[in-house]
């Protein structure tokens, strides 16, 4: 293949570590999700119902804490959704990082894709150059920041975070 017509696009070495690390981890919950049935004891003829003094509950509570932290530094609620121990908070806290990633992603991509557009328009002429930038219109992510702060803060209301998160 011909480089100069090939277009490569790399993710964000920070972003390609959090999804390698969350997905090692999920990999693992994933891989003993059903483990806790190794701890039933099994029937027999003497003994048709065993007594279980395993907790499954606090199997199920690891594994949600686990799952948590993993996607702690995506801000990713694709799992566990309808958790009823979720504060507003921490749904608000998941959706300001999952979107502010988000945003880093879609700058990076803009950018590479400027230099690309860039590279291959120099081959046609020497002072060919293309910046692509997202606009005032689109979320940036000093506004994500300064959003994040004043929940932390409680300045910040969960529809005013919601709003801004889910329609821009």
């Amino acid at each position: 293949m011909d480089s100069a017509k090939v277009m490569c696009f790399v993710i964000p070495k920070a972003i390609k570590r959090m999804l390698s690390s969350q997905n090692r981890t999920l990999a693992v919950i994933d891989k003993h999700q059903f483990g806790v049935t190794d701890f039933q004891p099994q029937a027999t003829h003497e003994n048709p119902v065993p007594t279980n003094h395993f907790d499954f509950s606090v199997w199920r509570d690891t594994q949600e804490r686990a799952l948590y932290r993993s996607t702690r530094a995506t801000g990713w609620n694709g799992r566990k959704y309808d958790s009823s121990k979720r504060s507003d908070f921490f749904d608000c806290h998941r959706l300001i990082r999952f979107r502010l990633n988000q945003l880093v992603l879609r700058d990076d991509i803009l950018s590479q894709l400027s230099g690309e557009l860039s590279r291959v328009g120099k081959g046609y002429n020497a002072e060919f150059t293309v910046v692509i930038s997202g606009t005032d219109e689109l979320p940036s992510v000093a506004h994500l920041k300064e959003l994040e702060a004043r929940l932390t803060r409680e300045e910040a209301g969960f529809t005013e975070i919601i709003d801004y998160c889910l329609k821009h």
